[in-house]
């Protein structure tokens, strides 16, 4: 993990995400808290200065930073309302970290994960240089939710130790840096979405947690029958406003197990499944509609077709003609 992580870090931060060279201690505090979590710091040694640099990369709801005081300190989060995951990759140097109960020596190649619900104490060497991956408490326990099947979402606690991160997940914060400093994610916001979704997802399913027995559960392959269950229920209410999450709850599934049942028996996702069939009802519609009954747009309301011009592309990708083209040869 040592050289990924290195290797990743002098990739991603550069002299344009430096927002803090200080060695000013209320600048350090200020700079630190708005970047990562309110929090108060003590320096310790007879004399000691700071040397404090922060890189920081805000991309979406999730943000990337690169942080070594440059002086052994003592750091005490506070505990804000709302709050944020702190993901800490060693790349130089050593700390201790406390969370509640649990005690974590860091080093490179052995990081942490801290939650936003308990107090917290982080005992910094000088030279302990660190990626810091900050991820909303509201998004982490709402996907937990959805991987575990479960209606309500929940605290989740992590071991505080992290273990070795999956390979890819360099690449992931590689290309979310990238998306945000060549400005691709303003024009293309679910890339961030789902990037970030990625990075959380990955991290439920390989950090011990309180729901990764639950997880491990609601991950298992769905079976036919909870397939067919998942489209009666789309179906039944196909002109509604839905979330594949729940769908996934209904059937008993997480939904990564439905979204790779959906694939392995119908080679297609449940949300392009549901899309053809809401294209096919407007399309029965507006082709059997006695003349000047309905109006395009009416229809496409009525089976939960909301962006109408995403709509329009879509009905005429799948049918060769627009959707007004459909209903004036009705009413012609």
């Amino acid at each position: 993990m040592t050289m990924p992580a290195s290797y990743v870090a002098d990739r991603l931060f550069g002299g344009e995400h430096l927002i803090l060279a200080s060695n000013d201690p209320d600048e350090v505090i200020d700079g630190c808290s708005k970047a990562l979590r309110p929090h108060r710091l003590h320096l310790n040694g007879r004399g000691a200065a700071l040397a404090t640099r922060l890189h920081h990369v805000p991309i979406g709801s999730f943000s990337m930073s690169r942080l070594c005081y440059g002086s052994d300190v003592t750091v005490i989060p506070e505990i804000p309302q709302g709050g944020h995951f702190l993901v800490t990759l060693p790349l130089r140097g050593s700390a201790r970290f406390r969370y509640g109960a649990s005690t974590a020596e860091l080093k490179p190649g052995r990081g942490s994960i801290v939650g936003p619900y308990q107090e917290c104490q982080l005992d910094i060497d000088g030279a302990f240089d660190q990626i810091l991956l900050r991820l909303d408490r509201r998004r982490v326990e709402r996907l937990c939710a959805d991987l575990a099947g479960m209606e309500q979402a929940a605290p989740v606690n992590f071991d505080l130790s992290l273990r070795d991160t999956p390979a890819f997940w360099h690449k992931l914060l590689e290309a979310a840096a990238s998306l945000s400093l060549l400005g691709d994610g303003l024009a293309h916001p679910k890339l961030f979405i789902r990037l970030e979704e990625l990075i959380i997802e990955s991290l439920l399913v390989t950090q011990q947690n309180n729901f990764s027995a639950a997880i491990s559960a609601a991950t298992q392959p769905a079976r036919s029958a909870q397939l067919r269950r998942a489209m009666e229920h789309m179906r039944a209410h196909i002109g509604e406003p839905m979330r594949l999450s729940q769908v996934a709850r209904h059937c008993g599934l997480s939904l990564r197990s439905l979204q790779a049942g959906f694939q392995r028996e119908l080679g297609v996702s449940p949300s392009r499944w549901l899309r053809a069939e809401r294209l096919d009802r407007v399309h029965a519609v507006l082709a059997s509609a006695p003349p000047g009954t309905v109006s395009v747009t009416d229809v496409a309301l009525q089976w939960g077709f909301v962006h109408l011009g995403d709509f329009a592309a879509q009905f005429k990708d799948r049918f060769g003609q627009k959707p007004s083209a459909v209903l004036a040869k009705r009413t012609s």
